[in-house]
């Protein structure tokens, strides 16, 4: 076997397990019930034990990673590093349901090139957002080296957001077992709220901070419906 072959061979044993789907469900579940205890339990400790008094609509979400804001600035870092790489199997599943790389040129021929530009779209947004969330763990308000954690912060949001856009189309546009809904949800809301989040702040206008948690809320409110729906169909 040539050294073509066995990465060609590592990359599709890679492919198999990252989409399996006990391990996309298991992945996104502990998004549910690791990820989200962890950002209220953050929130409660920064508001009622932290010197400021944390609220959602004074405080950034990074705020929750630094010891100026509260005491337990671990619990963010660990819950966006954990969210990061959670999401990961899940966006190289949904690559594959949606918009599946063809097999061979006959495949290639049936394919629609939309469809497979807006899968590329879809798989490079997702992965960009799932990275730079670890990134904003790793490096958080305390750690921002070379202003590293405001880059991850913003390729994050911008990841997650035009992920769900290009998702949604290929919902909308060729998926026929998902509800027509949650690719509407996806092109319309998280893009929607980071265009009013940009506005917002470009125009100074004090509800920066809410907006941002407001953004962070849009997309869990597109990824946490889908997986659930998709895991649902997929019982039955």
């Amino acid at each position: 076997m040539t050294l073509r072959e066995s990465i060609h061979e590592l990359r599709k044993k890679f492919h198999e397990k990252i989409t399996n789907f006990k391990l996309v469900k298991i992945c996104t579940t502990a998004i549910i019930f690791v990820y989200l205890p962890l950002l209220v339990i953050g929130v409660i400790i920064a508001a009622f034990f932290g010197p400021e008094g944390y609220t959602i609509w004074t405080h950034y979400i990074s705020d929750l990673g630094s010891i100026r804001y509260t005491p337990a600035p671990y619990l963010y870092d660990l819950a966006a590093i954990i969210a990061g790489i959670l999401t990961i199997p899940f966006s190289f599943y949904m690559e594959q349901l949606l918009a599946p790389i063809p097999k061979s040129e006959e495949d290639l021929a049936k394919t629609s090139r939309l469809r497979l530009r807006l899968g590329s779209y879809a798989f490079l947004f997702s992965i960009i957002g799932n990275i730079s969330y670890i990134g904003v763990g790793i490096f958080s308000e305390d750690r921002n080296y070379f202003g590293l954690h405001g880059i991850t912060s913003v390729l994050s949001f911008v990841g997650f957001t035009f992920g769900a856009f290009f998702m949604g189309w290929l919902i909308v546009l060729y998926a026929k077992d998902i509800p027509k809904s949650i690719g509407i949800y996806g092109i319309v809301g998280p893009t929607a709220t980071i265009i009013t989040y940009q506005l917002i702040d470009t125009f100074d206008i004090p509800l920066t901070e809410l907006f941002e948690w407001i953004l962070l809320f849009s997309i869990l409110a597109w990824i946490i419906p889908l997986a659930l729906y998709l895991f649902n169909q997929n019982e039955r």
